[in-house]
């Protein structure tokens, strides 16, 4: 383990982030989310849902609460040895926890509406996600995601992750709302318009947040975009260095 500024290098957690988009009159927006002043990791940033994957979201039981997607799959398409859905699992948790969007079918491939999103976030029976979802017959929409980047924080820092990156449509029917005190704010922005905002120093964005806004900012339609990232491409792990 190589030594930083007097200290072992950290060991990167692994992560997982959604990016949510939906249809504007410009084009694709993007759901951003304020992180906290006082919060530990990138304070202040505007950034997609996301966070660190949690034992839980590697269990047999979060795996089978799965729709159209095992852990095999899962783990070839971001080429892992295993616990690849693990990944997938947590952008949709993480997404529920922080701004209450609901992949989940609830019927068929029905994905839950309004109502079955907010009937979730009211149980306080203090289980799981796909704990939750299981008890109600519910499967969850992993299917639904498409992997879009991999970004592993700098050696440098003292708190590093390996995250990566979906892609996503919002639900139909549900409105974000921030859900805990870990955000602070709440917006949708086009990918040009946050970019814009970030260059004229009214916005924060950290450097993987800038990196797919512009290469998400010439698609004028979400179908498009979703085209594009869904298509074979090669994604390697991008590591910055500070």
């Amino acid at each position: 383990m190589r030594a930083v500024s007097g200290h072992a290098e950290a060991v990167p957690s692994p992560a997982a982030t959604l990016i949510v988009t939906r249809q504007g009159a410009c084009g694709p927006e993007f759901l951003l989310l304020k992180r906290s002043a006082a919060a530990r990791f990138m304070p202040n940033a505007f950034v997609f849902p996301g966070g660190a994957v949690d034992a839980a979201d590697g269990t047999e039981l979060a795996y089978a609460s799965c729709a159209g997607l095992d852990d095999g799959t899962a783990s070839q398409v971001l080429g892992v040895p295993r616990q690849g859905l693990s990944y997938f699992i947590a952008a949709l948790r993480e997404t529920f926890e922080e701004c209450g969007l609901l992949y989940a079918y609830v019927r068929g491939d029905s994905l839950a509406g309004g109502e079955e999103a907010a009937a979730l976030r009211a149980e306080a029976s203090g289980a799981s996600l796909p704990a939750q979802c299981t008890s109600r017959g519910w499967r969850l929409a992993v299917d639904r995601l498409i992997y879009f980047a991999h970004w592993i924080t700098p050696r440098t820092l003292a708190r590093r992750f390996d995250t990566r990156f979906f892609l996503a449509q919002a639900p139909d029917g549900q409105q974000a709302a921030l859900t805990s005190n870990e955000m602070q704010e709440l917006v949708w922005l086009g990918a040009r318009e946050a970019l814009q905002r970030h260059a004229r120093e009214e916005l924060l964005l950290v450097l993987p947040t800038k990196a797919m806004l512009e290469e998400m900012a010439p698609f004028d339609r979400v179908a498009a975009l979703l085209r594009h990232a869904g298509a074979a491409r090669l994604i390697r792990a991008v590591m910055p260095e500070d």
